[in-house]
């Protein structure tokens, strides 16, 4: 095995990686492959301040052509489950305010029967208006 200065590629490819030695194991890339680099990021900002330095990764243009695809659509569905959950969210908040009308009303009919402001005969539902009254017959 020759040396990287030589030219002639190691396998497994080895590179010191911030003190700590690394192996990589044979991915069957060749010398005359096509190849792209990979650029790692970090953080949120896309700013050239916080982007790694580019990784010779080695990896297949088809490939990173397709996982850059796959990114993107990862994204997009991302983004239209956080619009269904920001909806749905908005949904919960509107009938829970719905719920807590209800109830103080509720609250508020049981304290007017119990204190007998309202008779119980007007706090029920009208007769039936299908067919005759039983007190008309």
């Amino acid at each position: 095995m020759g040396s990287l200065d030589e030219g002639v590629p190691q396998i497994p490819m080895r590179f010191q990686t911030q003190g700590t030695h690394a192996t990589l194991p044979d991915n069957g890339i060749g010398p005359d492959d096509d190849v792209v680099s990979v650029v790692s990021r970090h953080g949120i900002d896309d700013t050239h301040a916080h982007r790694a330095k580019s990784v010779a990764a080695g990896v297949p243009v088809e490939a990173h052509e397709k996982l850059v695809l796959e990114v993107k659509g990862l994204q997009e569905a991302l983004g239209k489950s956080q619009c269904m959950l920001d909806a749905m969210q908005s949904r919960l908040q509107a009938m829970e305010q719905a719920q807590t009308r209800s109830e103080a009303q509720l609250d508020l009919l049981i304290r007017l029967q119990q204190s007998g402001a309202v008779p119980l005969s007007s706090a029920q539902a009208p007769p039936s208006s299908h067919g005759k009254d039983p007190g008309t017959a």
